[in-house]
């Protein structure tokens, strides 16, 4: 299309959905459990590590209002609900891992009846040794979590000569930083119904990231074709990663087993409690670095050891340890470059998907040491830093060449005006002086994240579109909205490239049975993945409008252009609105339905050293 004026792209629109969240419009998955749907609470073990020697159910199968109790023994499929390893069962069966782990659910039309047979189980266990530090689990003689050992993941960057680098160093500097667990806690815990099909199929609804995520590990577990099970996300009240991992294909097949026992709506909906316990948390790090530095500033080689703790399963641990090892450095032009990163079995709870997925960690810990760099050197940490940034045309720690797109400098050179940074500075360092006990100061600290997914998947996005006799245009992808804005960017996207006003346009819940797969909602990847595609698609069904406006308009599609929704004959002084082109393209059987989708390009790097590209573009 040719180029049009831009109607919203880049300027100031109020989300889409803001009125009706202040209503309290939104529906979630609590507001629409059946009425008829049976209520699970869940089995969980009370130790670490043990050998499952016995587990009686049978007084909780027979407490007065319990409808159901399933377990490994009731799974048709396979007994598995992973992220990327086929190391973590749906329910335990010999043995546990870790305090929490699901060994069996019981169903019950009213949940406090179920909450009341949890007390009814019977478990014994034998206990096995644990171990809970990530830095003890690499031990030779540390128990050994899974049959192949403690190391989920080993990665490694190798860049120049890193000895060597040493040797050009006028002053080494080393130091261990930690990072914690953290919890997400998203507003609305995890929620999810199954809905029983004559055919044999499944309904899925839920508090979920990804959809077809679901639907390929409840298809497994049910021993189903994935087109027999339909995946509906619910208005989903917050995520930040670990809705995306394992947690909605345990509560969506947990209460699938349920549901296709019983033949009933079959509801899994956690407490806070439960939610805390049941959900990937981030990882902790124990991160050891050396830096070789010359005297004015610049860095000659970075060393870099990361361990993480992946917890009991792996979950998307081994692509966390990924991007953590890819930004080990910061964002800094380093000749000598050596990382090794370890994703790290232990009997703690499960760590997985959280927000900057492992690049938070990765950058506390290079800032953290830049800035003891600053203080051997008796140089202010702004201008270390300044000495060493990426800049267009330097290479990152895998090689990778930056283009003229990297801003960082501009960044900084602003944030250093607007801060009032030297003055500050030197003020706050006075203060100080005059007062020991009371101390304030003013730090800086800067970071890049990959975007995409990289090396971590095929990244493409699919989008489908049509217009309804009524104008409203619909646009459909299995990518989600979970509180970040997606609809609303989406939505501009297609408004924009078709120039037909916003109000036209509406984003209609994913559901597998009319969205193709898209891959996860992650990595900041919907608006630059399926923001493409929006674009390709919505390309597409503009020219198809075009041409129907010329039809009508009797002249050539070159000579029409269009302007919020108005088709003009440039030639004349003739027009047609978007509502006379749909009106004329149904009377004329004129389908105005396009799909497509976009895959971005595949990424160059050598996997063994972790030289090449490995992000397509950087934030």
């Amino acid at each position: 299309m040719q180029h049009q004026q831009t109607l919203i792209v880049g300027k100031s629109v109020g989300r889409v959905d803001s009125l009706e969240k202040v209503l309290g419009k939104p529906v979630y998955t609590m507001d629409i459990v059946p009425e008829n749907a049976l209520y699970l609470k869940v089995v969980r073990s009370t130790v670490a590590h043990a050998l499952l020697k016995k587990v009686d159910l049978s007084r909780a199968r027979n407490h007065p209002g319990v409808v159901a109790v399933v377990t490994a023994e009731d799974i048709p499929g396979i007994n598995e609900s992973t992220a990327l390893l086929p190391d973590k069962p749906l329910f335990a069966t010999d043995r546990v891992r870790f305090a929490g782990e699901p060994i069996a659910a019981i169903a019950s039309f009213d949940a406090s009846v179920a909450e009341e047979a949890l007390e009814l189980v019977d478990i014994e266990y034998e206990p096995l040794p644990a171990v809970f530090s990530p830095v003890e689990a690499l031990e030779p003689n540390s128990p050994k979590i899974h049959a192949n050992g403690n190391v989920a993941k080993h990665l490694k960057v190798r860049k120049g000569d890193v000895e060597e680098g040493f040797k050009q160093a006028d002053i080494i500097v080393e130091g261990t930083y930690k990072t914690p667990f953290q919890e997400p806690v998203p507003l609305e815990p995890e929620a999810g119904f199954v809905i029983p099909e004559p055919d044999g199929s499944v309904t899925c609804v839920g508090s979920i990231q990804s959809p077809y995520h679901v639907q390929t590990g409840i298809a497994k577990i049910l021993s189903l074709r994935p087109e027999q099970v339909r995946v509906i996300q619910a208005v989903t009240g917050g995520a930040f990663g670990p809705k995306s991992d394992e947690i909605p294909v345990d509560v969506l097949g947990m209460a699938s087993l349920v549901a296709i026992r019983t033949g009933k709506p079959a509801a899994l909906v956690y407490t806070r409690e439960e939610s805390m316990i049941g959900h990937t948390k981030r990882h902790p790090f124990v991160i050891s670095l050396k830096a070789g530095v010359k005297k004015n500033g610049k860095l000659t080689a970075w060393e870099a050891k990361l361990i993480a703790d992946t917890g009991a399963y792996a979950s998307l641990g081994p692509l966390v340890v990924t991007r953590a090892c890819f930004h080990a450095t910061g964002p800094y032009v380093i000749p000598n470059v050596k990382t090794d990163s370890y994703c790290v079995y232990t009997n703690n709870t499960i760590a997985g998907s959280f927000r900057g997925f492992g690049g938070p960690q990765a950058h506390f810990a290079a800032e953290s040491h830049m800035d003891e760099i600053a203080k051997k050197l008796g140089m202010d940490p702004l201008e270390l830093r300044l000495i060493n940034i990426l800049r267009p045309g330097t290479l990152t720690a895998t090689s990778q060449v930056v283009d003229e797109g990297c801003g960082l400098e501009e960044c900084i050179t602003k944030a250093v005006k607007e801060s009032d940074w030297y003055d500050k500075r030197l003020k706050f360092k006075s203060m100080n002086g005059m007062n020991g006990t009371k101390k304030r100061g003013l730090g800086i600290a800067i970071m890049y994240h990959g975007n995409s997914l990289g090396p971590e998947g095929s990244d493409f996005g699919t989008v489908h579109m049509q217009i309804d006799p009524d104008g409203t245009t619909r646009l459909r992808t299995a990518l989600t909205e979970y509180g970040t804005g997606a609809r609303s960017g989406l939505l501009q996207i297609a408004a924009e490239t078709m120039h037909i006003p916003l109000s036209y346009f509406k984003l209609d819940p994913p559901d597998t049975e009319y969205c193709g797969d898209s891959g996860p909602t992650v990595a900041s990847r919907t608006i630059t993945i399926g923001g493409r595609a929006t674009q390709m698609v919505a390309g597409n069904l503009g020219r198809k409008l075009r041409q129907v406006a010329a039809d009508m308009l009797q002249s050539s599609v070159d000579d029409v252009e269009v302007t919020d929704g108005v088709y003009r004959r440039k030639s004349a002084e003739q027009s047609v609105t978007f509502l006379d082109v749909v009106a004329h393209a149904y009377a004329n059987g004129i389908p105005l339905k396009e799909v497509g989708t976009f895959t971005a390009p595949k990424c160059d790097y050598e996997p063994e050293t972790s030289q090449g590209t490995v992000y397509l573009q950087y934030t």
